[in-house]
């Protein structure tokens, strides 16, 4: 069964991302999707997944509780939802520390057999995911 991992930025909307996520729902039915569980991208992702019934699998660079320690109750609410949908969850790290964010990414990469990255080319966290996955020859799909 194909695993597709997610990757992109927070700023990203649903709506934005939508019709790309039905696209990849699309050529890849039966896969199973991996995503970070952080805010943007990932939480659109995750939701998609959710309202979908695709099997989605959580790789949470921290316990729920250090993650979410700035968020807002929406964006709270919405993880613990993916929390309780996902079919498996992961945790890298008992506490915070940055670099394990790209440790997530390269689990999820090294995990994946495509990695969908909604990627506008500006630096930060997606595009190190990017720049490891494309150091692994493995396959990338663009999404923006």
């Amino acid at each position: 069964m194909d695993r597709i991992a997610f990757t992109g930025h927070r700023h990203l909307r649903a709506a934005e991302v939508a019709p790309a996520l039905a696209s990849i729902h699309a050529a890849y039915p039966d896969a199973i999707w991996i995503t970070g569980g952080a805010i943007g991208l990932d939480s659109h992702a995750a939701e998609y997944a959710r309202t979908h019934g695709i099997p989605l699998w959580l790789i949470l660079p921290f316990p729920q509780k250090v993650m979410t320690a700035k968020w807002n109750a929406a964006q709270i609410a919405m993880l613990r939802a993916h929390i309780a949908y996902c079919s498996k969850l992961s945790v890298l790290a008992p506490v915070y520390k940055a670099s394990v964010y790209q440790d997530r990414n390269i689990r999820m990469v090294d995990l994946s057999s495509l990695l969908c990255a909604f990627f506008d080319g500006s630096p930060g966290g997606t595009g190190n995911c990017v720049r490891y996955a494309r150091s692994k020859g493995h396959p990338i799909r663009m999404c923006l």
